[in-house]
This record gives C-alpha cells, sequence and structure tokens, in this order.
C-alpha cells in the first residue's frame, strides 16, 4: 500500500514539542497533526512524518558546546548543510515505490525542504548499494550516502548562479554519476537527465535563506579576534598556567571550528569520461588530468531558485510585512509554468501574500498571538488538501482561528542583549502579486493592532499594487481615518 511521506522542517531556533505551553511553529503544529503514533488514530503503514528542528535548534535551556556549535552555524550559515541531509536521509530510510513524497519548511526551513526537493531531482532515491546489495535504512551507510547526496552533488557550485559554467554541467555530472551507482535514474534508465522520485507537494511558510547575518559575523570575528590576544597576552605577561591552558584550548577549539568549515565550503570535481561507469570510491586514487576545485558560498543574488516541472504542486506563504535586510523573499520558480503543466488543475504554483512579518505567517509566537499566523496555516491545509487527498490529518489536534483582525509583530532586534537591531529593507510586492483574500478584508477593517499601535493596515509595500491604490488616494495622519 503506497503511503505519505512527510517532511517538515522548521525554521531557525524551532524546536517544537519540547516544553508542553510553547510557541508553537505552522511546520510543528501540522507535524502534529499528521505524525502516526500512540496517541495518533493515523495507521503508520498509511503515512510516515518526520520533524527536522530549525537551524539553532532553539528553546533548550542551557548552553552546551552543541548549543554553541548550532549557533556558530545559524551565524555562518553552514548549518543547513546538516538539516537538508537529516531531511533527506529520512527520505530514502522511509520510501518504497509508489510512495508519495510531501515536504513542508518555514523560513530556513522553507529553503531547506526547496533544496531537498532539488538533490531529489539531482539524485532520487537510492535503490541499492553499488554492489548491487539491497539499501541500508538505518545506520552508518545510509548516513554517508545522505551527506554524499548533499555535500558532493547539490552543494557543487553553491553560491554561483544555478546556470553558470562550468559548475552546471559539472554538478549535473556528479548527479548522473550518483544516480548509476545507487541505481536512482528515472525509470531505471541511466540516460535519464534526473532522479527516480521528486515531491509531490511542496508547503513552504515565507521561505528565507538568510544564511548567515553579517553582523552576528562581525561579532563572531570580534570574539575570535579577543581569544588570540588573550593568548598572546597570557603568554606575553607570563599569566598563571591555567590561564596559558585556557587560552590554548580555546584557540584549538576555534581551529577545529574553521576547519570544519573549509571542510564543508571546499568542493572539487573530477572531470573524468562521461562514458564510464566508474566507481566514485575510485575517482580519488584515479590519475586525473586535472580538478576543478572552489570555495562554496551562497551569495544571496544566487540562492537556489529552482522548481521542477516534476514536482506536482507547489504553494508559497509569504509575508507582505517582513522588513529585516537579512531575510528577503527567496524567489522560487520558472518565469513561465512548464507546459505540461499549464491546464493542470488544482494549480502547479501558488504563491500568495499574506499580512504580517515572518512569524505572523510561518508561527511560532504566544498562541494569543497567533490569529495571523493561523491564517496562512488554514491556507495551506486546504490547499494540502485539495492536492492531495489521500492526506491523512488528526483534526483534533489542528484547529485554527485566524482572524484578519490579528496582532502583527516586528522582529527589531537581532540581540537585545548586545543592542544589535536588524537592519531594514522592506519587501517588494508586484503590483500583480496575489493577496490572500484576508489582506483586502485587513485593509477594510479599520483600526487593527500593529506591533505596538493601533492603526489602518496601510503597508507602503502596497501602495502601487494595482487592486488596493484607492485605500492610499487620502493622505492623513489620523489612524481613526482610511
Amino acid at each position: 500500500m503506497a503511503k505519505n511521506i512527510l517532511i517538515f522542517s522548521d525554521g531557525t531556533g524551532q524546536i517544537g514539542g519540547v516544553r508542553p505551553d510553547q510557541k508553537l511553529s505552522n511546520i510543528y503544529k501540522l507535524y502534529r497533526a499528521t505524525r502516526p503514533g500512540p496517541s495518533s488514530p493515523i495507521d503508520p503503514r498509511q503515512q510516515f512524518a518526520f520533524y527536522d528542528p530549525g537551524l539553532g535548534k532553539g528553546e533548550v535551556s542551557g548552553w552546551t558546546f552543541k548549543r554553541t556549535k548550532h549557533f556558530l552555524e545559524a551565524t555562518i550559515g553552514t548549518g543547513i548543510d546538516t538539516n537538508i541531509i537529516d531531511c533527506y536521509e529520512a527520505v530514502v530510510a522511509a520510501y518504497e515505490p509508489g510512495d508519495r513524497i510531501c515536504v513542508f519548511g518555514f523560513s530556513r526551513g522553507a529553503y531547506t525542504v526547496r533544496a531537498l526537493a532539488t538533490v531529489l531531482n539531482l539524485c532520487g532515491v537510492p535503490t541499492q548499494l553499488p554492489n548491487g546489495s539491497p539499501m541500508p535504512k538505518y545506520g552508518k551507510t545510509l548516513r554517508k550516502i545522505a551527506r554524499e547526496a548533499v555535500q558532493e552533488v547539490y552543494n557543487h557550485g553553491a553560491g554561483k548562479p544555478r546556470s553558470e559554467q562550468p559548475y552546471f554541467d559539472q554538478r549535473e555530472e556528479l548527479g548522473r554519476r550518483f544516480r548509476i551507482r545507487y541505481g536512482s535514474s528515472q525509470n531505471q534508465d541511466p540516460a535519464a537527465p534526473r532522479g527516480n522520485v521528486e515531491p509531490h507537494f511542496i508547503g513552504v511558510f515565507d521561505s528565507v535563506a538568510a544564511l548567515g547575518s553579517d553582523k552576528l559575523k562581525l561579532l563572531f570575528s570580534g570574539a575570535l579576534l579577543t581569544t588570540v590576544l588573550f593568548v598572546v597576552a597570557s603568554f606575553w605577561f607570563e599569566l598563571h598556567w591555567a590561564w596559558k591552558l585556557l587560552g590554548l584550548g580555546s584557540v584549538a577549539m576555534v581551529l577545529g571550528w574553521l576547519a570544519h568549515l573549509a571542510r564543508i565550503l571546499l568542493k572539487s570535481y573530477s572531470p573524468i569520461d562521461k562514458k564510464l561507469e566508474i566507481d566514485l570510491s575510485e575517482v580519488s586514487n584515479s590519475n586525473l588530468k586535472k580538478r576543478s576545485i572552489h570555495w562554496a558560498f551562497w551569495r544571496t543574488a544566487n540562492y537556489d531558485k529552482y522548481l521542477s516541472g516534476e514536482v506536482n504542486y507547489a504553494r508559497h506563504a509569504m509575508a507582505i510585512d517582513e522588513e529585516r535586510a537579512d531575510f528577503p523573499r527567496v524567489k522560487w520558480g520558472p518565469t513561465n509554468t512548464p507546459t505540461r503543466r499549464v491546464d493542470q488543475v488544482p494549480r502547479w504554483l501558488k504563491q500568495v501574500w499574506f499580512a504580517g512579518c515572518h512569524s505572523d505567517i510561518g508561527g511560532s509566537y504566544r498562541e494569543s498571538e497567533s490569529r495571523l499566523s493561523d491564517i496562512a496555516l488554514s491556507w495551506m491545509v486546504q490547499e494540502l488538501q485539495e492536492c492531495v487527498p489521500e492526506i491523512v490529518i488528526n483534526n483534533g489536534l489542528l484547529q485554527t482561528f485566524g482572524d484578519h483582525r490579528g496582532l502583527q509583530h516586528e522582529e527589531r532586534w537581532m540581540s537585545e542583549a548586545f543592542r544589535l537591531a536588524w537592519k531594514k529593507k522592506p519587501r517588494y510586492v508586484y503590483e500583480e502579486g496575489e493577496l490572500h483574500h484576508s489582506v483586502f478584508d485587513r485593509f477594510e477593517a479599520g483600526p487593527v493592532p500593529i506591533v505596538d499601535e493601533i492603526k489602518y493596515y496601510r503597508p507602503e509595500q502596497l501602495k502601487t499594487h494595482n487592486k488596493l491604490k484607492e485605500f492610499y488616494s487620502c493622505v492623513d495622519d489620523d489612524p481613526n481615518r482610511p
């Protein structure tokens, strides 16, 4: 019996289910209502659900080495690799022929599942090991293969425009080798240009990449410089040996982290004869003419925007009022709908704007302050049920109470302790952008709570929108008048 494989990737710092009365994201709410378990009526033979906590893993007490590592990953932006690997590993472990894969994400988690979809396009789902034995469903070998797919194939050419040569052809070739090695080509045809399985449905809440913050990187660099100066001073002024040992230990930890970072970012490609099906384990020992080596740094302008036409349905809920410069909307999908999807019902791709900031769309505020995020959640559930009627939802665990008059938030501080404010850059909402009906309702509702004020909803981002220009015809500072 074919089952639904549901992958949920949460936003930065989000880890649902840790505390009984927690600020939950829409991703965790969806996961909680669709997972099988002892308290769920959902048959595990009918549906599998996997939840991947967000980059940084927030809302956990204490400050451990692991949390320090997660903080650094969130700061520099490298930790997203681990999230993609986690999700891909879960798919490979659960997949059986005929299963439907549905992926969901919020914030960087949304970008994670979009990347996961591209990994599946490039690599598919392995069906065998290179020696022909069955694919393991657990353990180190499975993890190694998942890491290979993400770090060696998908990440090749990272940070460059998708079509830039030679990286595009190299990445496609690496994908071809992977598919041949693990029996994951479309229709088991080695000449096929894509993997054997791609997502049936992708649902994302306000997809951003935000792979590192310039201010946090500056803070990290300052801490690194301070550590080095401390070590130098401890020897220069002949401090107690314990201080010297502490300093050297700190430097060793920093050097280890930098080596880990370099290993992630350094990518190479071995140009072998495309007609030869060479075992990848032999590549490093081959007498190669040359290797293409580059540093894989993601740049905002080149974040992956690819959406395969083999994905059946894609849905994106976007935040109108998010103004942090480090949280730009990552564009998605081709300019023109693929020919085979033009007349598809339900529609292939929907990208819809909602009122509110980033987490007013993806959730994670107090439940009493989640009326706007409930609107986006309800919309996503309706779209999911229309596109995937086989989906099973425990409705008792997924009640929404959306209200277009709900409180709108604003994330002002990157770090209140260090008084680091986010740099502002309002998003651009194009004149023909698709708006959810609740946006029009909010315009007509009169004064509504917006951060610490009660006023009419008149965001600058919508001032030129073709369907809302009339609301801006009267310029008046009186909050009691439209």
